[in-house]
């Protein structure tokens, strides 16, 4: 049995998807893409906006060379109704195999839930003994790193997109629907006001 060390350092390029202000982004990764408390979650970034740095290290335990050949990477956007993604990933783990001492230090394209490649992440992975504490690797030179969409992951991540986007409606038609019934308590009072007057 092993683990693997998910430093997750920054990204850069992101796709805007906010109306109004900046993206709060956090970024989650797992082994697996259909069971949500399998996800380890870095700190939401306030305002960061389009460029972001975490440098927050996960671990994920019972990491299974022969069964788990993807690492899932969702980029998303923190907001009170529904979060929306910013951006995915898919990360074939036996690029980090073939590594240098099992450890990798790797920019990965990101894509938007249709599919268009936007964004970057950067992730240090290391596939370590169970057991055994993260690992720091000084002078491990960046490069570019094989990411790819799975077609599950986006089915998942489009299935967020659609919900954060009912989220906003219902949050707009909430609003529309409180101004308007405050115009009309306003009416009602102007027409009171005028009967006694």
């Amino acid at each position: 049995m092993h683990s693997l060390q998910v430093s997750v350092l920054r990204a850069n390029h992101l796709d805007d998807v906010e109306t109004m202000g900046k993206n709060d982004p956090y970024c989650q990764v797992s082994l697996v893409n259909d069971d949500k408390t399998k996800f380890q979650k870095t700190a939401v970034k306030k305002n960061a906006g389009k460029d972001v740095e975490w440098n927050q290290t996960l671990t994920l335990d019972d990491f299974q060379p022969t069964q788990h050949h993807l690492l899932y990477v969702d980029v998303l956007d923190d907001d009170l109704m529904a979060d929306a993604p910013i951006g995915f990933a898919a990360i074939p783990l036996s690029q980090v195999e073939r590594a240098s001492g099992q450890v990798m230090k790797g920019t990965f394209d990101l894509f938007t839930p249709g599919g268009k490649q936007k964004g970057t992440v950067s992730l240090f992975l290391a596939i370590l003994p169970a057991g055994q504490g993260n690992v720091q690797v000084p002078g491990v030179v960046e490069m570019k790193g094989l990411s790819e969409i799975d077609k599950e992951h986006q089915h998942r991540i489009k299935s967020m997109k659609r919900k954060e986007k009912a989220a906003d409606v219902a949050m707009a038609a909430g609003v529309i629907g409180g101004l308007l019934g405050a115009k009309a308590l306003i009416g009602g009072h102007k027409t009171e006001a005028k009967k006694e007057a």
